[in-house]
């Protein structure tokens, strides 16, 4: 790459990023995103994982309950500020390297919440694209740019390059075509923890950002829901297959997922309780 096409790749991302700074100042949320610029590289091993039916669930699944959903959320989770949504993780830099989407059929649609007792945001992101071949393409391509680097700087809001980790995802992927890392700044500032998975041929991005590190179990729990919901009779905890599916109404009004066995799960990690929703995982 030439110096002229450099400088103007980092002209790019320092607009991008203090785009994003602004909306920051207006929100309050004092976080990064994962752009920077790549130091040495990594590789990570596989882990056991359900392989989904991709081309069974082609065309099925429904962008709009591929999002993580306010239900989803522990107590102390609201909506967040709309306008942070446009810097979800589908369609970013990697290692310095842009993953282009495929051709998207349908919007992209996006959520933002925000726990305001620390500062942290999540942003959701689905998006149908054009077959399932491209879908865990997509999330092939994010990894093999990921193995690119394990280091990469960003600018703070003061202008000082932070040197950003990249470290291995909360937990063992759920589904085969997944990708999930960890972005921890060196200096403590921070922590982007954040996951990419296919289902179908939809795209599902999950994208957690905080003065620290979540529950270990919030993405992966928020996953196991979302796919219980799109894919119920293709993902089950252990490869066990559920049997029978549908969509009930819990005495409190909220949606209740249920599956082999009629009894809906409370024991959920980052749910509390007394949660709006809960759901079944075949045992």
């Amino acid at each position: 790459m030439g110096a002229a096409s450099v400088t103007k790749h980092l002209g790019k991302q320092g607009g991008r990023f203090l785009l994003l700074a602004l909306v920051i100042v207006v929100t309050g949320v004092g976080l990064g995103l994962a752009a920077g610029y790549p130091v040495s590289r990594v590789q990570f091993q596989d882990s056991d994982a359900v392989r989904l039916d991709q081309a069974r669930l082609a065309g099925k699944v429904d962008p709009e309950l591929a999002l993580t959903a306010q239900d989803d959320l522990a107590i102390g989770w609201e909506a967040g500020d709309p306008a942070l949504s446009s810097f979800g993780l589908l369609g970013s830099d990697f290692c310095g390297e842009t993953v282009e989407l495929p051709t998207a059929v349908s919007p992209k649609v996006t959520a933002v919440f925000a726990k305001p007792a620390d500062s942290s945001v999540l942003i959701s992101e689905a998006v149908r694209v054009e077959d399932w071949q491209s879908a865990t393409e997509y999330v092939d391509s994010v990894g093999k740019a990921l193995g690119k680097c394990d280091q990469f700087y960003r600018t703070d809001l003061s202008g000082n390059r932070v040197q950003v980790e990249i470290k291995p995802g909360p937990s063992d992927e759920l589904v085969t075509d997944q990708v999930s890392r960890r972005f921890v700044a060196s200096d403590g500032s921070n922590v982007q923890v954040w996951s990419i998975m296919a289902v179908g041929d939809v795209i599902v991005s999950t994208d957690y950002l905080g003065p620290a590190a979540p529950q270990k179990s919030l993405l992966r729990d928020l996953e196991k829901k979302i796919l219980l919901r799109v894919a119920p009779e293709n993902f089950a905890l252990g490869g066990a297959a559920a049997t029978s599916t549908s969509l009930s109404t819990s005495p409190e009004g909220s949606p209740t997922t249920v599956l082999e066995g009629g009894a809906a799960d409370e024991s959920t990690g980052d749910q509390p309780e007394n949660s709006a929703s809960s759901t079944t995982l075949p045992g």
